[in-house]
């Protein structure tokens, strides 16, 4: 290998290093920060930008996506995180969501993919449940 082709190497395996440990170290906290680009990719289709379920898809839809920012009014104030998680993982099915074989999001959440790990998984799961908590309207 050349100078300048193993400087390329060793900069390309840093970043790579640097990028996976920080996608990591979301992950592995819940993070709303990481939970808010998994909702755009996922869920702001149907429930909108702003989660009021007022997505471009809604209009498709027979039944109209759940506003997420009230998810803790409707349960007494509270927010559930156990039932949110369970939700997204697909064990408590939503009829909008598609059965549990075939969600709208695929195996993102369902279950492991290939090359991912059960606690890679739940954190992606984990993240998302932040998110969402973290933008529940205020009483």
């Amino acid at each position: 290998m050349t100078q300048p082709s193993l400087r390329c190497a060793i900069t390309c395996f840093a970043a790579g290093l640097v990028a996976l440990s920080s996608s990591a170290a979301l992950a592995g906290q819940g993070s709303a920060t990481a939970g808010s680009g998994l909702y755009v990719n996922y869920c702001a289709s149907c429930h909108g930008p702003k989660a009021k379920g007022d997505g471009p898809m809604a209009a498709a839809l027979k039944k109209m996506p759940a506003d997420l920012t009230t998810i803790a009014k409707r349960n007494g104030g509270k927010f559930p995180d156990y039932v949110v998680f369970r939700t997204i993982d697909g064990r408590n099915p939503v009829l909008g969501h598609g059965g549990q074989d075939m969600p709208v999001w695929g195996n993102a959440f369902l279950r492991v993919d290939a090359g991912s790990t059960i606690e890679q998984t739940r954190a992606r799961i984990e993240s998302l449940v932040a998110y969402l908590k973290s933008i529940q309207q205020k009483p």
